[in-house]
């Protein structure tokens, strides 16, 4: 295997991996609005039951609920912007890395279609050869 097949081998290799980094992100970004949703339906439940039972105990706990739930909220949205920023990094770092494959790649068919031509070169010049020789032995 020659240097180039290595290198082209190689990106490919960390190409899959960019991917699969940029894959996990997605996923991880999808649950952080998934448990933002679901916070968001349990917020609204609570307060509907609070509305249905008026009770100074569950208005008191309405509130500290309200109040870590809107924390939690927060807190979520923010780690939601840091991954959407990661992800954007990791679609940069893919294209970037299948920008470099794709380099490798043309380098190499370069490489086979300059063989090719050579071998189908040297065939022609055979070919001719013999023609040259039958020529020379009929006359």
């Amino acid at each position: 295997m020659s240097a180039l097949d290595q290198l082209v081998r190689l990106h490919r290799w960390r190409l899959e991996e960019e991917r699969r980094k940029m894959a996990e992100l997605q996923r991880l970004a999808e649950r952080l609005t998934d448990q933002i949703k679901t916070l968001d339906e349990s917020l609204e439940r609570e307060a509907v039951a609070v509305k249905e039972n008026k009770t100074l105990e569950m208005a008191r706990a309405f509130a500290a609920f309200a109040d870590l739930a809107r924390l939690r909220r927060e807190k979520l949205a923010r780690s939601q912007t840091d991954v959407n920023l990661r992800i954007e990094q990791a679609r940069e770092s893919v294209l970037e890395t299948y920008r470099e494959l794709e380099k490798y790649e043309q380098a190499h068919k370069t490489r086979e279609d300059r063989k090719q031509a050579d071998i189908r070169r040297r065939e022609r010049i055979r070919e001719d050869e013999i023609g040259m020789d039958l020529h020379r032995r009929r006359r």
